[in-house]
């Protein structure tokens, strides 16, 4: 964390700046970069821990995680969470097109939605894999 968490900052602290300069939204510049910066810390902070801690430096950290147990319940989960947004998001389609335009429906909120059950479908199906082991 003595690396993740300035080199985070700093990255959050550009991505504020880019936003300001940008002037995305109407507000004040200033007020939007120290907003976007703040948003930004921790997920920066983690994709910079991802990239740079090494796993061997980890103490009980697994060396093959892959081979875990717990892997082979979210592979398992993650497999049958992918059949399930097929089928909702084929059905979605279908009932979708016989909707009239003008009960249009946000794109971005549609696919929301999708996210949205992956993560569930995901997490009720590990939970389950879990359960049965």
């Amino acid at each position: 964390m003595a690396i993740a968490l300035p080199c985070g900052t700093v990255i959050a602290a550009l991505l504020g700046l880019l936003a300001a300069m940008l002037r995305i939204g109407e507000s004040n510049p200033l007020v939007i970069g120290v907003v976007f910066a703040v948003c930004f810390i921790f997920p920066a902070t983690l994709l910079v821990y991802i990239l740079v801690v090494d796993r061997s430096t980890m103490k009980g950290a697994a060396e093959r995680p892959e081979e875990s147990v717990e892997f082979g319940w979210y592979d398992k989960a993650a497999a049958g969470a992918l059949g399930d947004i097929v089928v909702v998001a084929g059905i979605t389609a279908l009932v979708l097109s016989f909707i009239p335009d003008k009960f249009a429906l946000d794109p971005g909120l549609l696919l929301a939605g999708v996210v949205c059950l992956a993560f569930v479908s995901v997490g009720v199906r590990y939970l389950i894999q879990r359960h049965r082991s």
